[in-house]
């Protein structure tokens, strides 16, 4: 795959209105839907946060570099494991996996703020590289030498896809198979950067979001 500031910044500019629609859509049908509804706006933001990183990364400004991959860190590491399952359990009818999902909820939000917050006071922790034309974040975490990285992205892998795809709702079910294709086509294909790559899928399937909120506004 090849990836660019024009693609990222191409995917930001796509979602954005995309993001627009589906927030306003929820706030007017039915507010349950409304973390949903934030995907695509919030991807869109965090494809501009890497269109900026791979203009910067051209420049040579290692300090915006810097700035710019916390920016986008913030989503992959903190924000989505929190937030799939959170919206997941915003929708959800059955008491039992509504409470399954807030588990996860609160798992995913430990999870990203051990992933997260070290970073913000360790600057050396994020060295950037390029690896076949994407970019390769090659973070330090605090797991490291505790869990191997395999083991730790097949439990935030867990995190995402899980209440997604164990879903009562049927449109939140396909799209947890979207996502879940996603994950496993970075893990068999984009091991050299799958932050980064993956992050890039989830955006563009993120405008599948337009069909759900459609849907919603609708009944």
């Amino acid at each position: 795959m090849c990836f660019s500031a024009s693609a990222s910044f191409t995917t930001a500019v796509v979602l954005t209105p995309v993001g627009i629609y589906t927030v306003k859509t929820a706030l007017q049908n039915d507010r349950r839907f409304l973390g949903f509804a934030l995907f695509p706006l919030l991807f869109g933001v965090q494809q501009a946060f890497e269109g900026g990183l791979w203009m910067a990364i051209g420049n040579g400004n290692a300090q915006q570099s810097h700035t710019l991959a916390l920016g986008f860190l913030f989503f992959a590491y903190l924000v989505w494991p929190f937030l799939v399952p959170l919206s997941t359990s915003m929708v959800e009818p059955r008491s039992n996996r509504r409470t399954m999902f807030l588990g996860l909820t609160v798992f995913g939000g430990a999870l990203g703020l051990s992933l997260y917050l070290p970073l913000l006071v360790n600057p050396d922790w994020v060295p950037l590289t390029l690896e076949r034309h994407s970019i390769d974040y090659n973070s330090h975490l605090i797991w490291d030498g505790i869990l191997p990285q395999a083991v730790l992205r097949v439990v935030y892998a867990g995190i995402v896809c899980i209440p997604l795809l164990l879903s009562s709702k049927r449109s939140i079910r396909t799209f947890g198979v979207l996502i879940t294709l996603s994950v496993i086509i970075g893990f068999l294909f984009a091991q050299y950067a799958f932050t980064s790559v993956w992050c890039f899928m989830a955006a563009i399937i993120s405008a599948y979001i337009l069909i759900v909120m459609r849907q919603v506004a609708a009944r």
